[in-house]
């Protein structure tokens, strides 16, 4: 029989435990730390103009680009990609947006007229009257590969600061 015996001060593995511990009994910081991290990943994606599952944004009409700032998609005032409200609440994350036309550019839409049989606006120095338009979605909310590393990285960072501490 081969046997072998471990002695020493199990304290400060013990204080790192309760330390883990104390992450899942009031993870509110970790939280925190998390929806910073996602809302910054969801303001990067009006950069990149890329959805959360990797899919690249539709092209904008290239007639209504020729009329704007030369900006990325979704980045004419800058409004929806700053007016990103973060909460946490219990163990949520909530990250939207503030703008009213937030859940149009997010999901898509088809405008049509309420009165007239048709649209009339001006875009690109021309006239237009279609019976519709279609807005395509260009998803910026939600959580992808970049938001799982994100968290992973935090929790990472949680536990190796609590195996530390003593």
């Amino acid at each position: 029989m081969a046997l072998m015996q471990v002695r020493g001060d199990w304290a400060p593995m013990r204080g790192a435990l309760e330390k883990i511990a104390a992450i899942s009994r009031s993870p509110q910081a970790i939280l925190e730390a998390i929806a910073l991290e996602l809302e910054d990943n969801t303001r990067r994606r009006f950069t990149t103009n890329v959805a959360p599952d990797g899919t690249p944004w539709a092209p904008l009409n290239p007639v209504y680009a020729s009329s704007r700032k030369p900006l990325p998609i979704l980045v004419q005032s800058g409004q929806l990609r700053q007016q990103l409200p973060t909460e946490v609440r219990g163990p949520t994350i909530i990250v939207g947006s503030a703008m009213p036309y937030g859940g149009t550019h997010q999901f898509g839409a088809t405008i049509i007229p309420r009165t007239e049989p048709r649209l009339k606006f001006k875009m690109g120095g021309k006239f237009f009257s279609p019976k519709k338009v279609v807005i395509p979605a260009r998803p910026f909310l939600g959580f992808g590969a970049e938001d799982r590393v994100a968290v992973e990285e935090q929790l990472h960072l949680a536990l190796e600061l609590a195996m530390r501490a003593r």
